[in-house]
């Protein structure tokens, strides 16, 4: 009885050792793709965009009709950054991964400069869709952003 315990255990430990070492895996995922985005949306350049959006993307953004696909997402992205936005930030709160697709939940914010130098900031949340690629990479399928009134 005492080894059908002490396997048990051990069976255990390897199995949440391995959820573990794949939830680390996802967070880094996740943080490579916020990476390149921010780096897209702060450098500025917009052009960058239509890589990192599935072919059928979608962005959802409050007060805005859907934008689809990754050209129309990337033009989306640059007209954004015209109005002066900047120093686009993400912290992630949440990832969960199911083969083949993913989710990440963050906080997001961004700065609303003007021309007069008047500067706001606005914070809210942003929920991201990702598929897998071949290659093992993320893109994202649905990317939705909301802000509190």
């Amino acid at each position: 009885m005492r080894n059908v315990v002490w396997k048990f255990a051990v069976i255990v430990i390897l199995i949440a050792s391995a959820l573990s070492a794949r939830a680390d895996d996802l967070r880094a995922a996740m943080e490579a793709a916020n990476a390149q985005w921010l780096t897209a949306f702060n450098t500025p350049n917009p052009s960058a965009f239509p890589a990192l959006y599935t072919e059928d993307a979608v962005v959802l953004f409050q007060g805005a009709p859907p934008v689809r696909g990754p050209d129309a997402i990337g033009q989306f992205w640059a007209a954004r950054i015209k109005l002066g936005l900047k120093d686009h930030a993400f912290e992630i709160l949440e990832t969960w991964a199911d083969g083949k697709y993913a989710y990440q939940w963050a906080k997001a914010s961004v700065v609303l400069a003007k021309e007069t130098g008047e500067k706001t900031t606005f914070v809210g949340n942003t929920l991201r869709i990702f598929e897998r690629q071949n290659d093992g990479t993320w893109k994202t399928k649905v990317h939705m952003f909301n802000r509190p009134n």
